[in-house]
């Protein structure tokens, strides 16, 4: 590609184009001259584009698990997939995290590898063919790149292979960008069915570093314990309980030990020199002091979105000596290792992504307006049904810029959903080849009509007896039998069953009564 048409196509908003003009001037690299200006300036470029979108446009898929064949385009800021069981939404999801496993793993350092598909993962009927997922992801409103991974048939001659180029490539350029100076990376994660469970795997070592944000991201066993114990360190350093005055007065004496010779082993101030320098790496420096305690403002202000009344976050351990994070409610203190399973996974979530995201975009003021792609299976995943009508808004409100593809089974999720964001996933009888289609409305409907037309679910359980004695009645009524003896026997029954607490056969007795008018005429 010739200069023009570089430097063309990274004005027009593509982002690999806009990071290759930007090391060509950088670096006066292939026919272009080394300019600190210019490469300034793409630089920005290059940013503008990343921070202005970043999401999964479509996903491919041939034989991965039970899927034969499936194409499905994803809405750029929310899609929620729904299906009866069996039909393959987790895998789909599955399939995603394997693929954001290679950017995330590239962007971390070079030459590492993510997710694969595994021999027992093709498809059965079809292994003789291999198997594929290809994704499209946007960066911007033009750039579009894909990868591929793939599995190819065993003891058969096939050109099938992964494609995994361009995933490394964006890894390389984010790292790029981010070596030069601190940029806003995008988060990748997962979360699935035994997600933040309490006394889940812990992190090995809980880092501080931007690149960490990535760590077990896509790993569906978050431990939520790895979130309470990064949110304990962060309340302590906020905190700041040795005052930056004591630390000024600490490295007067480390200075005045330095300048008599304590700093050689054989002098015989050297082991206080020694202690006093171990002392001094304890305390913060004050970037990271108020960077903490930002963190915990911004935290507190999310956390209200699902406790309104919360006043702040609390670091006890004046009781027993044991570090715990309390919430502090207007009248009441909630601690985070005593929530329930709902309360972690709730706040786990939100917590785990805004710790990430806060890792991510170190550098941002507000980090919470990062980008990414965020992975959840069963949304309402031990949650009441109230909080299933809050908890895609909280986390759309929360993180405006991230792309959520979720799975659920629950018709009070559905209702807070645009219908467009909706993929209603089936198999199709003629073709046995996977599909999926688009409801009509879904947003600020009852959930009957959610469970009805949405969910082709009836809203009452066919198979109770109960049941089956209202439809009967209600079919006698209509047929103007309601004193027959079939119905009276019935009615006996429903009126032990549901007297003066069922609405339709208070509904029932007004049509009769119209009924029995209409006769006596």
């Amino acid at each position: 590609m010739s200069i023009h048409h570089l430097i063309k196509n990274a004005k027009n908003g593509n982002f690999e184009a806009a990071v290759q003009v930007f090391l060509n001037y950088q670096d006066g690299l292939n026919g272009f001259e080394k300019d600190e200006e210019l490469a300034d300036s793409s630089f920005k470029q290059a940013i503008k584009i990343l921070d202005s979108d970043f999401y999964l446009n479509e996903l491919d898929i041939i034989n991965y698990k039970k899927i034969q064949e499936f194409k499905i385009h994803f809405h750029k800021n929310l899609t929620v997939l729904l299906s009866e069981n069996g039909i393959g939404k987790t895998s789909l999801l599955e399939s995603i995290r394997k693929n954001l496993m290679w950017i995330a793993a590239t962007t971390r350092k070079e030459n590492t590898t993510g997710g694969r598909i595994d021999d027992d993962e093709v498809n059965n009927i079809f292994k003789k063919e291999g198997a594929y997922i290809d994704c499209e992801f946007q960066i911007g409103k033009i750039y579009r790149f894909k990868g591929r991974l793939a599995r190819a048939p065993e003891g058969v001659v096939s050109n099938l292979k992964s494609e995994l180029t361009k995933y490394r490539e964006l890894g390389k350029n984010l790292r790029s960008l981010n070596d030069i100076q601190d940029i806003n990376l995008p988060l990748f994660s997962f979360y699935g069915i035994d997600r933040l469970q309490k006394g889940s795997t812990k992190s090995k070592s809980l880092k501080f570093g931007k690149i960490d944000g990535y760590d077990d991201s896509l790993n569906s066993k978050t431990s939520f314990d790895t979130f309470v114990e990064w949110l304990i360190q962060l309340l302590k350093i906020s905190k700041n309980i040795e005052t930056n005055i004591e630390k000024v007065k600490l490295q007067a004496q480390i200075d005045s030990l330095y300048a008599v010779g304590a700093n050689n082993k054989d002098h015989p101030l050297y082991d206080v020199y020694d202690d006093l320098i171990s002392v001094f790496k304890l305390y913060p420096d004050q970037d990271i002091h108020t960077q903490a305690k930002k963190s915990i403002e911004n935290l507190e202000s999310l956390f209200r979105e699902i406790y309104s009344n919360l006043i702040n976050i609390q670091l006890i351990n004046d009781d027993d000596g044991k570090d715990k994070v309390a919430i502090q409610l207007e009248n009441e203190r909630l601690f985070l290792h005593q929530f329930s399973d709902g309360q972690r996974v709730l706040f786990g979530l939100i917590g785990d992504i805004a710790r990430r995201l806060i890792l991510l975009n170190d550098a941002s003021e507000k980090p919470f307006e990062g980008r990414g792609i965020v992975l959840i299976d069963e949304i309402e995943l031990h949650l009441h049904p109230s909080w299933q009508q809050k908890v895609i808004l909280i986390l759309r409100k929360s993180f405006p810029n991230i792309q959520f593809i979720v799975t659920t089974h629950s018709p009070h999720v559905i209702t807070t959903v645009e219908a467009e964001c909706v993929r209603i996933i089936y198999i199709d009888k003629e073709t046995n080849k996977h599909k999926y289609k688009i409801p009509i409305f879904t947003k600020g409907a009852e959930s009957n009509v959610v469970l009805e037309n949405v969910f082709y679910v009836d809203t009452r359980p066919q198979e109770v007896d109960e049941v089956k004695w209202l439809e009967e009645y209600t079919k006698l009524v209509n047929q103007d039998k309601w004193d027959s003896e079939e119905a009276l026997s019935l009615r006996q029954k429903l009126d032990v069953w549901g007297k003066n607490k069922e609405t339709e056969l208070d509904k029932l007795d007004i049509e009769i009564s119209l009924k029995n008018f209409k006769r006596s005429k």
